[in-house]
């Protein structure tokens, strides 16, 4: 009995102790990657937005509603990841901001609205070069869309799967460039730990217009070219096992310079996440984060201690020797 009882023993640490490795060397690797078939759309709210309206060629106070919708392309995520041998996900987000209520159409389109198309590594969050990737502008003149092929830089949709308390480089669409993100302390969103991520972007030139010079009041003939200064505060809560921003904000201000003074103010908001997706994303990605800590650290640790007390015992059983073969 009791050798049979050792082979059991031992069988069943050996077992543990499988499922403890396969836990944190096979199964994590598996879950801590993003889906291709991503679909997920989020709302910001900046109210008391200054914008310059062209139908009034003025400034204007206004609320704003900025829609996100983010749609994976599983097709074209599974051809990139064959050709580069890696894991990546090529998903395709469109944003377009107006004042709350209004609709949305081809002959009405939005006030402003960016279409891009990204490329990403499944792990890291870091973009690729790859896949025919492009970003598109809709003007605040309710223009038609503009299409360019960019090269991403940075991380975009999201942080790395154990994000770490240390500076990242985050993509900003105005710049089109990805200007380093410090990490500022851990806080606490709805009883979810988070790490809070600040990028400061000083005024930059990042375009020119050309417009009546009526439209500015300069006291110029014709039309006039003006320069589009940007500036922003760029902060983002990241939940830092799966490395999703659960909340996000910016203190945007675009202004127009004409030789070097500023002649209008195109828009001056602070816009975020609003309390329904903060709560949408806490209620999501909490549970998740639980499920990934749980299989890094919990069960390879309890499995691993369980797994070696099992084999002890049963290779101690199995080596005692049995009272009939005693001398």
């Amino acid at each position: 009995m009791g050798k049979k009882l050792g082979v059991i023993l031992t069988g069943l640490g050996v077992f543990v102790l499988g499922v403890a490795l396969l836990a944190r060397f096979y199964a994590y690797d598996r879950l801590a990657v993003v889906p291709l078939d991503q679909d997920t759309v989020s709302v910001s709210e900046g109210r008391g937005a200054t914008i310059f309206d062209i139908a009034s060629q003025q400034e204007i106070t206004v609320d704003l509603v900025s829609t996100r919708n983010v749609v994976g392309d599983v097709e074209a995520s599974e051809a990139a990841s064959d050709e580069l041998g890696r894991d990546i996900a090529v998903w395709e987000t469109l944003v377009y901001t107006d004042e709350p209520g209004a609709e949305i159409s081809a002959d009405n389109p939005p006030r402003s609205g960016t279409h891009d198309l990204v490329a990403f590594d499944r792990h890291t969050g870091e973009t690729v070069k790859c896949c025919d990737t492009y970003t598109s502008t809709t003007a605040d003149d309710r223009g038609v869309e503009v299409k360019d092929t960019v090269g991403f830089e940075g991380l975009y949709f999201k942080f790395p799967f154990r994000t770490e308390k240390k500076t990242y480089r985050f993509w900003d669409g105005s710049l089109r460039e990805a200007p380093e993100i410090e990490f500022e302390e851990v806080e606490t969103i709805e009883g979810l730990e988070v790490y809070r991520f600040e990028q400061v972007i000083p005024a930059t030139t990042v375009g020119t217009v050309t417009a009546p010079a009526s439209f500015f009041d300069i006291d110029e003939e014709g039309d006039v070219t003006i320069d589009r200064v940007y500036s922003n505060t760029r902060t983002l809560w990241i939940e830092p096992e799966t490395g999703v921003i659960i909340r996000g904000q910016e203190d945007q201000l675009s202004v127009a310079e004409y030789e070097g003074e500023q002649v209008a103010t195109l828009t001056d908001v602070t816009i975020g996440y609003n309390p329904e997706t903060i709560s949408d994303n806490v209620d999501t990605y909490s549970a998740l984060a639980t499920q990934l800590k749980a299989i890094r650290i919990w069960v390879p640790i309890v499995g691993g201690v369980i797994g070696l007390l099992l084999l002890v015992a049963g290779l101690a059983m199995l080596r005692r020797r049995s009272p009939s073969h005693a001398a």
